[in-house]
């Protein structure tokens, strides 16, 4: 019986090849196989689409944070995704753009809540810009620098509280949000030190796996996120999932997002290098193994769950295809084990 890498290399689309060869094989990327892959990438219309929102200054899309082809976030992590090169034209720009002193501009550099979130350092402007630098391997510079400190604060002062209580209030509406100066991690901190480099030394790996831990039992039984109050009115900040370890196949009969959202944070999160030593991390990649080793990934998804992997996480173009379904879910499944330290050869 043929491996599933071998499977997906001969059924694929030009994306799923082209990753594999380059990340799991190590094959040059300026050898002729591959350059011709990555021609094929750049003319597949979904790529093109969102090629086609640059703005002159490289900018793409019309703001910050939002979806792909509107927004600079998602689309630079659709075009990495679909094997776009970081030192490529397009996210050279991206970076140049990011960087630059914004004047007067066609799009909005902010989203709504951002500024008030970058004050509460929960994932505002300045945290996502310094998320999509980190994607593309630019962090030497003062914007992710700054933000990788903050993410560390914020997992080491996690380790004061003992309970929920402790970091945040309920109001009588029910709604749950950070007290003033609470210091617990969300997404933007754990997924920016996963995509960094420079912050690792052993006191602070320590640290982060401690952090990580001690987060996982507070919030065991709390499955809900947590606002940010700003002034009078409250913010949604990017809260990280501390209920992942729990996932079962079965919860997207509750929620058909359940699936995306999740493997969505098992991939932003692969690259952090400690997730045999923390139970519940290591829980969560296992338990996606065998998904993916059973092929329950795909089986076991519903209509609606999988138009939601086809609308957020697909490269695949075309999904009439029951082949190219697959392809495009076992592919993710297996790059988040590859980068989780898996042996993606056995399955």
């Amino acid at each position: 019986m043929e491996s599933l890498l071998t499977y997906l290399l001969e059924h694929g689309g030009c994306s799923i090849q082209y990753r594999i060869k380059r990340e799991i094989m190590n094959i040059d990327s300026s050898s002729s196989e591959l350059m011709n892959l990555q021609e094929q990438i750049l003319n597949k219309p979904k790529v093109k689409k969102v090629l086609d929102k640059r703005q002159p200054d490289g900018w793409i899309g019309d703001e910050l944070h939002g979806s792909r082809g509107k927004a600079l976030d998602s689309s630079v992590s659709f075009l990495l995704d679909n094997g776009i090169e970081k030192d490529s034209v397009f996210m050279k720009d991206v970076v140049h753009t990011v960087l630059a002193k914004k004047e007067e501009v066609p799009y909005r550099t902010t989203f709504k809540g951002g500024d008030a979130l970058d004050i509460g350092g929960r994932g505002g402007n300045k945290a996502v810009k310094a998320g999509i630098l980190a994607e593309l391997g630019e962090e030497n510079n003062s914007l992710v620098q700054k933000e990788v400190r903050v993410s560390l604060c914020y997992l080491r002062d996690s380790l004061k509280y003992e309970t929920i209580d402790d970091f945040s209030l309920v109001n009588k509406k029910g709604t749950r949000y950070y007290k003033k100066d609470a210091h617990f991690p969300g997404s933007n901190h754990l997924h920016l030190l996963s995509a960094t480099q420079s912050w690792r030394n052993d006191e602070n790996i320590e640290t982060v796996k401690k952090s990580i831990v001690h987060c996982f039992k507070i919030m065991q039984e709390y499955s809900k996120g947590i606002m940010f109050k700003s002034n009078s009115h409250f913010v949604g900040p990017f809260n990280f999932n501390w209920g992942l370890w729990k996932f079962n196949i079965k919860d997207i009969e509750q929620d058909s997002y359940a699936l995306v959202w999740w493997l969505r944070n098992l991939y932003k999160l692969s690259k952090i290098g400690i997730i045999n030593e923390i139970p519940g991390l290591k829980r969560a990649y296992d338990y996606l193994w065998e998904l993916v080793l059973s092929q329950d990934i795909v089986s076991k998804q519903n209509d609606a769950s999988l138009k939601r992997f086809k609308d957020i996480l697909a490269t695949e173009e075309n999904w009439r295809k029951s082949e190219r379904v697959f392809c495009d879910v076992m592919f993710y499944g297996v790059m988040i084990l590859f980068y989780a330290g898996y042996d993606v050869e056995k399955l």
